[in-house]
């Protein structure tokens, strides 16, 4: 009988118990990241089709031309600090597209050169 009170072989309910605890916090922990990379990919499935949508508005099926609308004419830009290289005659374009489930259009911007094929002359 002494023999077996003196063996301290095997874990006591302490050890048990801290054991079980940090078990369910890395669980808890991973069904929280799970979580979490599901909410993301489905953010990035609406992100994905609503860039899908954009591209559409812009780049039409079967090589259609998209709709740009004139904003503004006769802009000049300067590059460089002192004005080496200045760009005259370019104009502001737009077109709106819309997105999958909203009534509410965007609008997309370009600044673009007519060529002289197009009948502006370039001084």
């Amino acid at each position: 009988m002494k023999h077996t009170l003196q063996n301290q072989r095997g874990e006591t309910i302490v050890e048990v118990l801290v054991s079980f605890l940090l078990l369910m916090i890395f669980t808890s922990m991973f069904v929280v990241s799970l979580r979490y990379a599901r909410a993301m990919s489905l953010k990035a499935e609406s992100l994905r089709e609503t860039a899908y949508a954009f591209c559409a508005g812009l780049y039409p099926a079967n090589n259609a031309a998209p709709n740009w609308v004139n904003e503004r004419e006769g802009l000049a830009f300067s590059f460089g600090d002192y004005g080496e290289f200045t760009v005259n005659g370019v104009e502001l374009d737009s077109v709106e597209t819309y997105a999958p489930d909203d009534e509410n259009p965007h609008k997309f911007y370009r600044y673009s050169k007519k060529s002289k094929a197009e009948g502006t002359t370039n001084p």
